[in-house]
């Protein structure tokens, strides 16, 4: 029996949308899970790769009854294709999870529908506690399972799932959303020493939006529904890229300073209740303290408590460093622990 991806057949994970009777995907880990009772599971996925290089197609994984490691990961190599999600010879009841690894900036995924022989799918149950991160690069997963001077950038060594945001989120059962994409920032995304500043993509402009990536491929812009989504904690990564442009030099961290305050007062607009964490670290801290004053400016002047600042410890050469800088796997298990004592002392508080 076939299923249109929705709410009434599946749990929603992440920011997506449904148009023409496809459910598109946006950031890292968004997919869709569902609980069955039945032999086999499949879907038919959509993609955009064909015009995307090898190195950056779009990547997807299975999860089956809670495990760690995927049953299956793999690439989206042809524009539509079935898929086997799972497949049994007697009736099981299952838990499964399909979710995008690859991030927005990158080829697009739909799924068009969903094929039970069985019983039909049910959602799972949203989890008590619920996250948002917001980030860049690290966020993603970027280069985690690369190599520095080894590997150049690829959607195949990029695992969300084992970057420290899911495995926070994993490690406090809390449902999660991440909105995030390499070399953003707030100022100014990355740039190479002594280039001018870069706005595009910024998150300011992205956050707004459902996933602006996607506007090429549905033809419009649409604007996320952030009642779909209201998280008790909100964690943003980001400063790291916008330390490229700035360079320690004052009008620009001022600038930065500015720029970051009213993203603030713009995520607690849409999370009118949430507690914010300012984060910064993992491969550099230089904003870090420009952070801390925009949080006690916001504070002071919003009159807000709901928001602290958290520096994470940076990645050392024993631990590996991944593709480009960025941090191994080793790392984010250690970010993961980090922000774990971090978001559990401010419940107990």
């Amino acid at each position: 029996m076939d299923y249109l991806v929705t709410k009434e057949y599946v749990k929603l994970l992440g920011r997506t949308s449904f148009k023409d009777n496809i459910r598109y995907l946006s950031y890292s880990c968004s997919g869709i899970e569902f609980e069955m009772i039945g032999r086999k599971a499949e879907v038919v996925l959509w993609t955009d790769g064909a015009r995307w290089e090898k190195d950056l197609k779009a990547w997807m994984a299975v999860f089956i009854n809670d495990e760690e490691i995927p049953s299956k990961r793999f690439c989206l190599e042809q524009e539509e294709a079935q898929y086997v999600l799972f497949e049994s010879n007697q009736v099981e009841t299952v838990k499964i999870k399909l979710i995008k690894y690859s991030e927005a900036a990158f080829a697009k995924v739909g799924i068009k529908t969903l094929s039970i022989e069985g019983q039909v799918p049910i959602p799972t149950l949203d989890k008590d506690l619920k996250i948002e991160f917001i980030g860049d690069s690290i966020t993603c997963g970027y280069g985690n399972e690369g190599q520095l001077d080894v590997d150049c950038f690829n959607t195949i060594q990029e695992n969300p799932y084992l970057a420290y945001a899911a495995k926070t989120a994993r490690a406090l059962d809390a449902d999660y959303h991440l909105v995030s994409w390499s070399g953003i920032g707030i100022l100014s995304s990355w740039v190479e020493e002594n280039m001018p500043i870069r706005r595009d993509p910024l998150m300011p402009k992205l956050y707004p939006y459902t996933n602006l990536a996607l506007e090429e491929v549905t033809g419009e812009k649409l604007l996320w529904n952030f009642s779909e989504f209201q998280p008790d904690y909100v964690v943003i990564h980001l400063g790291t890229n916008d330390a490229s442009y700035t360079q320690g030099i004052k009008e620009r961290e001022a600038a930065f300073e500015a720029t970051y305050y009213q993203f603030l007062l713009m995520v607690r607009m849409y999370h009118p209740k949430a507690y914010i964490i300012c984060a910064l670290g993992g491969i550099d801290t230089k904003l870090y303290p420009i952070i801390e004053k925009a949080v006690e400016s916001f504070m002071k002047t919003e009159d807000d408590r709901r928001i602290t600042c958290f520096k994470f410890e940076n990645q050392i050469e024993e631990d590996g460093i991944g593709t480009d800088s960025h941090p191994s796997l080793i790392t984010h298990e250690k970010m993961k622990c980090q922000l774990v004592q971090k978001l559990q002392n401010i419940m107990c508080n």
